[in-house]
């Protein structure tokens, strides 16, 4: 359901998912794009997204990132793994075997080397096992970059040219096949999309964009997807009527904030916020009075916090994600104002 609402939904051609990462680290930076640390629950939910997404040529899955990405020994990005073939073929295998069966369009390669080789210039990893092996005859996608990256940063290719020749696996006095069949991918990719057949492929989806029945699918996957945490003395739920503030910033577009979300529950009762507190955590210390004081006076006094955004090699993890000792602190002196 997800991958059909989403696909008719932002009318692309093409979209960079599932993520269908085994998440083999803790630490890794990129944990929130995946399903989770159990192989068959990545190849279920990633068979249905991608054959959500393809419904009626919608838009292009793209699996990703081919392969073991996560598994590097200190869960940072564009680190070198090392990996046994059982491991590879037992555990991060499964997901992309079960995406090549959906017939997901594309593939896009990862940021990692795995035994000494970069994924990108892996001949092994690209086409015995996943031309040869999974049978993908699809459109593989570079990581942002990786190609140049061969000389940027790993130092395995002595410039941009020699990266090109190293990533290519195939180029050999054979290199015109290959290109051939590279383009061939591209071009049937845009046929099945439908990229040839009209400049502006999809426009009938337009009415269908925010329609009632998308919007209660889409209510019942967010009720469907809550974690559940611990109701310490039956604080929730929240006698109806109860009057009070939330604390957060609106900015989400399209999107229901939380006091957006209160303020129909608790009829004619005002619902107003205060933002008193930073994603990283700082605050001037009379905001935190204001908050206090504010807290003071209502019955169920709300806080929200959480994090920027952030992903891949310029945040890297380097121990067990916490928040941001200011949210602490925040959260700890908030609740002592009873």
């Amino acid at each position: 359901m997800g991958g059909v609402l989403f696909g008719q939904q932002i009318n692309g051609r093409a979209s960079f998912n599932p993520d269908l990462v085994y998440l083999a680290h803790p630490l890794w930076v990129r944990t929130f794009e995946a399903f989770g640390e159990d192989t068959y629950l990545n190849s279920v939910l990633g068979d249905a997204i991608i054959r959500g997404l393809e419904s009626d040529n919608y838009t292009a899955a793209c699996m990703k990132h081919w392969i073991a990405y996560m598994k590097t020994p200190s869960g940072h990005d564009k680190e070198a793994a090392q990996l046994s073939d059982y491991d590879l073929l037992n555990y991060f295998l499964p997901p992309f075997k079960a995406a090549a069966e959906a017939r997901a369009i594309s593939t896009m390669e990862n940021y990692i080397s795995i035994n000494g080789i970069s994924t990108i210039a892996n001949g092994k990893l690209m086409n015995a096992l996943l031309r040869d092996g999974l049978g993908d005859d699809g459109m593989v996608v570079s990581d942002y970059a990786e190609i140049e990256q061969l000389a940027d940063f790993r130092r395995t290719a002595r410039n941009y040219a020699d990266a090109i020749h190293v990533a290519g696996h195939e180029l050999s006095p054979q290199y015109l096949q290959h290109l051939k069949t590279s383009a061939r991918r591209v071009v049937k990719m845009k046929l099945k999309m439908g990229l040839y057949d009209t400049p502006m492929p999809g426009e009938p989806n337009v009415t269908l964009l925010g329609n009632d029945d998308d919007v209660a699918d889409a209510l019942q996957l967010a009720r469907e997807s809550i974690v559940l945490l611990q109701n310490n003395g039956s604080t929730l739920p929240l006698p109806e009527g109860t009057p009070g503030y939330t604390d957060e910033d609106a900015h989400l577009k399209n999107g229901i904030t939380v006091k957006s979300g209160i303020e129909p529950i608790v009829g004619d009762y005002r619902v107003s916020f205060f933002n008193g507190l930073n994603p990283n955590g700082s605050y001037p210390e009379s905001d935190l009075s204001v908050a206090k004081e504010i807290a003071s006076t209502v019955e169920y006094p709300i806080a929200v916090i959480g994090e920027g955004p952030y992903a891949e090699k310029p945040v890297d993890i380097e121990d067990v994600p916490t928040p941001p000792a200011g949210q602490v602190e925040y959260i700890k002196d908030f609740a002592s104002a009873g």
